[in-house]
């Protein structure tokens, strides 16, 4: 069962233009990297404790330093091994600040298999459940963890049937 938590020391990585944290990390804050160069910028000064710098060298951060830490929608754009730093030394990272809970979210692998959905440019890893439960405990080194697929309801004539694999949810915890 998956545990609720308040906003307190949760460190958001890859926050973007919605930050979920008490402190918040992105690389860029142009928009450049964000809806093909056409994006706000993020918001600096109304977001809390923000910090421009690269979520695969989080230096500034003292180990397990956050209770929780959140990074939605950014794995995807960290290229895959042999590349350095890789979207597992992100993972790594990411794990090296939290505390207690970790939470990653990324587009899951199946959703680009209906030939009308086109693969975005900048989503250069892809991921599913198979691949956290394989990878995960090589990379980190626990097994408390879980990977799990959310779906999503697409209603079209074309579709055998309406719901497809669309995110992948990864849940990490300390002992």
């Amino acid at each position: 069962m998956m545990k609720r938590h308040d906003l307190t020391g949760v460190l958001d990585v890859g926050s973007g233009l919605k930050p979920r944290g008490d402190t918040n990390i992105d690389l860029y804050i142009e928009s450049i990297h964000r809806r093909g160069g056409k994006g706000p910028l993020i918001d600096v000064a109304n977001t809390p404790n923000f910090i421009e710098a690269d979520a695969t060298n989080m230096h500034m951060f003292k180990d397990r330093q956050f209770p929780v830490v959140k990074c939605f929608h950014l794995m995807e754009h960290i290229p895959p091994p042999p590349a350095s730093p890789n979207c597992w030394d992100l993972l790594r990272e990411l794990w090296r600040v939290t505390g207690e809970h970790l939470i990653v979210e990324v587009p899951s692998r199946y959703w680009l298999k209906f030939g009308t959905l086109k693969r975005s440019p900048v989503h250069v890893s892809n991921f599913d459940h198979a691949t956290f439960e394989k990878h995960v405990p090589q990379v980190l080194g626990t097994r408390n963890f879980e990977a799990v697929t959310k779906y999503r309801g697409i209603f079209h004539k074309m579709l055998p049937f309406p719901y497809w694999p669309h995110l992948v949810r990864l849940d990490v915890w300390r002992d």
